[in-house]
């Protein structure tokens, strides 16, 4: 398997992506890794990450653009880019990753395989419990199948007397898999009420929507309430972390980071105390509503990302059906569930008019991984995907 360059491995060059930390050698592996390695994990190196995972793309000015294994010209997604594009590739049979914002879930979408960012508080942090990524950051698998995902997922989990969020394993994932989702109720939204929306990609969500009235589960559409409140207030949480975490960084040091990173930290360190509480306050209103829906359901499924993979040399989007959007956090609909530490899947479902991959999310209540992972395995049964990008890979 391949961890993450953002994941602490004892006596691997870790750079996190940035020329700040590029000859890093860590001493200590992450407890995430003690466990993986205890489970007889065989890690064979480490994948790319934009610097310190701040975007859904995956470049950096050490190593370069990681490509997209479907086409060579496309981004894989981000910040677990290159773990996703490994497994993609067929490198290995699955990867670590990390998302705090759908670092995970963006670029399993975009590479066509299976990403699953577990419920807040089944990984123990690997930045620390008391950070400021608490409690947005999250660890797990990225893999050609659920199955193997789980396995993966089985092998991280469980509580960590250094980390008082972590909570212990209470179940066997991999044992209930294939006990189907018959009766299962399932709230499928479009856009989360706010997000512009390729056409080609609702249609490949909405059909997929329809395999799970055939497996027996009851669907309905809803109207979710979020808007770009949301949007605003995580864009103001995440330049915030990233000042507080390179606060006591040199002028030097500063000038080997990436502009645009450059421009997030000196935007966070322009906040004020009542504009950060505002925004983490978001957090409660999201969760609310989020509840409500949780109330009626047993799953909310939507898009993934709102476009197939672009071009590398274009970057994300600034429009979508016309619309300008925020080209930083407004093509992927993910890091409303970093909110709230619910876990979330990316499953492929589709492909787009020129053959690229399309993946929707299977979201469930807080702490209820298990029925996630079966939902995903079930969907996979009935709507198997390519395993690998391209076979000569």
């Amino acid at each position: 398997m391949a961890l993450k360059d953002l994941t602490p491995t004892k006596g691997v060059r870790t750079t996190r992506g940035s020329r700040l930390f590029e000859n890093a050698v860590p001493a200590e592996d992450a407890e995430l890794v003690r466990r993986l390695k205890k489970a007889g994990a065989i890690v064979i190196g480490k994948t790319n990450t934009p610097e310190f995972g701040h975007k859904g793309e995956t470049d950096n000015l050490i190593f370069g653009p990681t490509r997209n294994p479907w086409r060579l010209d496309r981004t894989p997604g981000g910040s677990s880019g290159g773990s996703a594009a490994a497994v993609a590739a067929g490198l290995v049979p699955f990867a670590e990753g990390s998302d705090g914002a759908g670092s995970i879930r963006i670029p399993a979408s975009m590479c066509g395989i299976f990403g699953f960012k577990p419920s807040y508080g089944r990984v123990p942090d690997v930045a620390g419990p008391f950070s400021s990524h608490t409690p947005f950051f999250h660890n797990g698998p990225l893999a050609r199948s659920v199955g193997d995902a789980t396995l993966l997922y089985q092998a991280m989990v469980g509580a960590d007397s250094a980390d008082p969020f972590s909570v212990p394993t209470d179940q066997d994932v991999l044992m209930s898999l294939d006990h189907g989702v018959a009766g299962l109720r399932v709230a499928f939204s479009v856009n989360l009420g706010y997000f512009e929306v390729s056409d080609e990609v609702k249609l490949a969500c909405t059909r997929a929507t329809e395999a799970f009235a055939a497996l027996g589960c009851v669907v309905d559409e809803v109207e979710v309430d979020f808007d770009r409140e949301l949007e605003a207030a995580f864009f103001t949480l995440w330049c915030a972390k990233l000042a507080t975490v390179y606060s006591n960084i040199t002028d030097s040091e500063f000038s080997l980071l990436e502009p645009v990173v450059q421009g997030l930290i000196e935007q966070g360190r322009r906040l004020s105390a009542v504009e950060f509480g505002r925004a983490n306050l978001m957090r409660e209103v999201v969760w609310s509503r989020l509840c409500s829906i949780f109330d009626k359901y047993d799953v909310l499924i939507c898009p993934t990302t709102a476009v197939s993979a672009f071009p590398i040399e274009n970057g994300p989007p600034a429009t979508i059906n016309g619309a300008s959007i925020n080209r930083l956090l407004g093509w992927f609909l993910t890091y409303p569930f970093n909110f709230t530490g619910n876990p979330a899947a990316s499953v492929p479902c589709g492909f787009s008019h020129d053959g690229l991959p399309i993946g929707m999310q299977i979201i469930g209540r807080r702490l209820d991984d298990g029925l996630v992972l079966r939902a995903s395995r079930t969907f996979e049964r009935l709507s198997p995907w390519p395993k690998l990008a391209n076979p000569s890979f």
